[in-house]
């Protein structure tokens, strides 16, 4: 398919604005029969999706399925189950005073949203936002990444098979139509990617005070103490950069770790890396750089930016290091004797180079984590949970796990989102629903309560003012739960009660 016309991304934009001002996606009904048309997008075309992304990263369709089609579907069947739960108004818990006033919170949609995927994962982190976006009763225009073309392609075809061509429109292109794109005001954007293109998408979206989510990146850490079960570490670790060759924004950026562990760690990976480079029944051994199920770097671009990093490490390289320019392959690299000025400490690796850091005890490694950027994810491998509590305690991290690495980004129940230079938003389950939907406040004040609100009219008095200070109790309490504050409102209801009934 080809790019969308820059001129034609105005009318889209305008064509979505004018379906979510008919209020045409408020029916709870309508949303629902999206979501199930979402879900079959998904299912109808499953094999599509395997062999789109084997074109795209030369990603196996079983990685395929189990990292992005699995998680996704399942999303879908969890807004589909709760969302008209999460859509009703709920009422408020106020105080005593203002409990005639009935407050209720309304979840309501926001308004037309631009979702901005990424190329790493670009069925799930596109579809998921877009899940939010219909489930929370908004439109959409969607952009696909553009580094993964072929995926991009059959989304856009798929689209409006299967939804509302009114309501959601895909955008297909690169920098232009995505500057285009944000020219225009929308009511919120959502973004995956890199913090570089974060900070443009947020800047552009505050020429327009629109709200936005980010979900960025950063230099993840696994910590690894002397206690950790090593064989079981360096499984999950490895594991986390031979999926999709360590492309992955909550992957293992580096470990840090203390001197007397690093060689049997070091051991142990190598051990579990040629376990997973051996070739499927029925094939040949062949290097990890010719592996049908080992993925390429996304293209020529980032396969010389990895490249680079690791040409200019002054670390050992004690595992991998091969490459292959023709194929964009980067074998799983592990180097050692790494510095913290070390070219692989420069940004983000994103990428199968793995570099270990030595620190001779945990608040040292404490120190090295917080001297940086706050990281997306925070591993720590050890055995015991007093230790484990104390790096939490000291550090921060848009997410934290104990002795597994990726997994926070599957289990249903934990918001997804970073902070400070990893992103801020987040989503997932009913936070999906969240993000696109504003908590509109309700009141329904009787007229009949103007006899005890009349203090608040002039002529101001400080009779008024000393009266009015009583019935809200805006008063800071020392000890007491229940002072005279309460007392005086309590008897103020009950009497406006008493009154109204007396009325009837």
């Amino acid at each position: 398919m080809t790019d969308t016309n820059v001129d034609d991304i105005p009318k889209a934009h305008e064509t979505v604005y004018r379906t979510f001002l008919s209020g045409k996606t408020r029916p709870l009904s309508w949303r629902r029969a999206q979501i199930k048309q979402l879900g079959f997008l998904v299912q109808d075309n499953e094999d599509a999706f395997c062999k789109a992304l084997e074109q795209d990263l030369g990603r196996s369709a079983f990685e395929t399925t189990a990292a992005e089609l699995i998680p996704i579907k399942a999303e879908i069947n969890d807004v589909c189950d709760h969302f008209e739960k999460w859509a009703k108004p709920q009422k408020a818990k106020t105080s005593l005073t203002w409990v005639a006033a009935k407050p209720v919170v309304y979840s309501e949609p926001k308004g037309v949203a631009l979702v901005i995927g990424t190329w790493n994962y670009p069925i799930t982190l596109l579809l998921t936002p877009l899940l939010g976006a219909i489930s929370a009763g908004c439109t959409a225009l969607v952009k696909p990444a553009e580094q993964a073309p072929a995926t991009a392609a059959l989304i856009a075809s798929l689209l409006p098979k299967y939804l509302d061509p009114s309501a959601f429109i895909c955008i297909l292109g690169a920098i232009p139509q995505s500057t285009a794109l944000l020219k225009l005001r929308f009511d919120h954007i959502f973004y995956t990617g890199s913090g570089g293109v974060g900070r443009i998408v947020a800047k552009a979206a505050a020429e327009h005070l629109t709200p936005v989510t980010l979900e960025l990146g950063g230099k993840s850490p696994a910590v690894v103490l002397d206690d950790a079960d090593v064989e079981v570490v360096a499984r999950r670790i490895v594991w986390a950069k031979f999926v999709n060759a360590g492309q992955i924004c909550i992957s293992t950026d580096y470990v840090l770790t203390t001197p007397a562990m690093e060689p049997k760690l070091i051991a142990a990976m190598k051990r579990a890396l040629a376990t997973f480079s051996a070739p499927a029944p029925g094939e040949a051994q062949t290097s990890l750089l010719h592996n049908a199920s080992y993925p390429r770097i996304v293209n020529a671009n980032h396969f010389k930016r990895v490249s680079k990093l690791l040409e200019g490490t002054k670390g050992e390289v004690v595992v991998g290091g091969k490459t292959d320019a023709a194929e964009n392959k980067i074998e799983v690299t592990i180097v050692r004797n790494v510095k913290g000025d070390d070219s692989l400490m420069s940004e983000e690796i994103f990428g199968p180079v793995l570099p270990i850091v030595t620190h001779p005890d945990v608040d040292s490694m404490i120190r090295f984590i917080q001297d940086r950027e706050t990281p997306l994810a925070l591993y720590v491998f050890t055995q015991s949970n007093k230790k484990r509590q104390y790096i939490f305690e000291r550090t921060r991290s848009g997410g934290f796990v104990q002795n597994d690495v990726l997994v926070q980004f599957m289990i249903p129940g934990l918001p997804f989102g970073g902070t400070g230079q990893a992103g801020y938003g987040n989503y997932h389950g009913r936070r999906t629903f969240d993000a696109f939907s504003h908590e509109r406040a309700f009141a329904s004040v009787p007229t009949w309560m103007d006899s005890i609100l009349a203090l608040r009219y002039p002529p101001y008095s400080p009779k008024k003012l000393k009266m009015l200070l009583l019935f809200t109790g805006a008063t800071i309490r020392k000890d007491r739960r229940y002072g005279a504050g309460f007392l005086v409102k309590l008897f103020a209801v009950i009497a406006a009660v008493f009154a109204v009934r007396a009325k009837l």
